[in-house]
């Protein structure tokens, strides 16, 4: 099988109307029903980011997939609803067997701060594909979670998405909008817990919301939203007008995903909408890990504002760069061949990672449970693998799209890593 060994490997992919309409749907419905791998606080903020990973994934397996159909490589998608664990799964022939292929992409915003790196071409990607040392800038790795080694995918397609920096911007390089905002804090536990919905579904035992508006100014009298949530095992969606100073009632629902308005209603929303639960039929109580009755209706209602919404109609030209594939097997093995790497100090040289040299009792614990016990070196002290560590409290070591920023800089979780040039071209997939 061929490697990556040109830029002419590398597949540059565009998305159309349909891809991007299709990621924007399934982050709006499947919060719920997704695991918060990363962590992410539950504050407004936190939710709006997993939403919008959720619809970069879509998107960039949607573009995969009429790629991977081009070329006459047989490829499709496991998610039958989205209420599937196995959302951005392909099932892939490679050489004659389905494989469970899961795509892998980390985004390069385009109009972030360079922080001393070049501009990210796939010319530059080459020239660094088998460049696995200490300065973060020149630095590719591709990238699986540690958490995720477990998980029973057999082969990893690795991607570099490109795009404006899309988390606080909602309207630039945009030709649609689904401007969401999302159940957050403790009525996101309420409102938006999957375990609750199958709970209140069996008892055919629902709740209901009262909506209303506070307007600061004399404009924007008026705000028109739609809830997006379930009920009955099906998607259910109620658009909602509330004048100031009015409330509305609506119902039934199992569980409340998220809330949607239009353009133009986010352009003169100038105050806040309160959500709050009207009336919980479903009334057993429902113990959390610590055992805690979350089966309860917050007291305080949901307030949501302009920043509470983000647009998951992603970017025109969010660009996807699919850099090539390897299977689990090979990946676990070719990444011992690589240095374990932890965040720069920056008081010596902020652009250089350091060595894993110091590794806790949970460290060793995360290695072993990993199966790569064996990786860690006695003499000298350090992780004999590729492994880029994060602190566990946001940011970690660094890396040429991970960069070294204040508080939040380099990868959020840690990370098992091969090199672009480990990979096999798209081409060999069909026949592996």
């Amino acid at each position: 099988m061929t490697k990556l060994t040109s830029k002419n490997d590398i597949r540059v992919l565009l998305p159309n109307a349909e891809d991007l309409q299709a990621g924007a749907h399934y982050a709006a419905v499947s919060l719920p029903w997704t695991f918060n791998r990363m962590m992410y606080n539950m504050s407004s903020a936190g939710q709006q980011k997993r939403a919008l990973n959720i619809a970069k994934g879509i998107v960039g397996q949607e573009m995969l997939k009429r790629e991977l159909k081009r070329v006459g490589i047989q490829a499709r998608t496991q998610r039958k609803s989205y209420r599937d664990e196995d959302l951005f799964d392909f099932d892939v022939d490679i050489g004659g067997k389905i494989t469970k292929l899961d795509l892998k992409s980390i985004n390069y915003y385009t109009n972030y701060t360079p922080l001393g790196r070049e501009r990210f071409s796939p010319e530059l990607l080459l020239k660094y594909a088998g460049y696995a040392g200490d300065e973060w800038r020149t630095f590719f790795p591709m990238l699986v979670p540690h958490t995720q080694i477990k998980q029973s995918k057999e082969a990893y397609c690795f991607a570099v998405a490109s795009s404006i920096d899309l988390r606080n911007d909602t309207a630039t390089d945009r030709s649609d909008y689904a401007l969401t905002a999302f159940p957050y804090g403790e009525q996101a536990v309420f409102l938006s817990s999957g375990r609750m919905c199958l709970l209140r579904e069996k008892a055919a035992q629902g709740i209901y919301l009262e909506l209303a508006y506070k307007q600061n100014t004399i404009f924007g009298s008026k705000a028109q939203i739609s809830v997006i949530g379930e009920w009955a095992g099906q998607p259910r969606q109620v658009k909602v007008d509330v004048s100031s100073g009015t409330v509305r009632d609506v119902g039934t629902f199992s569980c409340v995903s998220s809330f949607r308005i239009d353009k133009d209603i986010h352009d003169q929303l100038d105050g806040e909408i309160y959500v709050s639960v009207m009336r919980n039929d479903f009334n057993d109580p429902i113990l959390n890990t610590v055992r805690r009755n979350i089966n309860i209706a917050p007291v305080d209602p949901l307030k949501l504002t302009t920043d509470d919404f983000c647009n998951l109609h992603l970017p025109d030209h969010y660009t996807l760069y699919v850099v090539g594939w390897i299977h689990k097997e090979e990946f676990l093995r070719v990444c011992r061949q690589y240095t374990g790497w932890v965040w720069p100090k920056d008081s010596v040289y902020k652009f250089k990672n350091q060595s894993w040299t110091t590794i806790t009792e949970a460290d060793e614990t995360m290695l072993n449970k990993a199966g790569f016990g064996d990786a860690i070196q006695a003499s000298p002290k350090m992780v004999n693998s590729g492994w880029l560590k994060a602190t566990g409290r946001g940011n970690g070591a660094c890396c040429y799209v991970f960069p070294n920023v204040p508080r939040f800089g380099g990868v959020s979780e840690t990370n098992l890593y091969v090199l672009p040039q480990d990979l096999y071209t798209l081409d060999t997939l069909g026949g592996g």
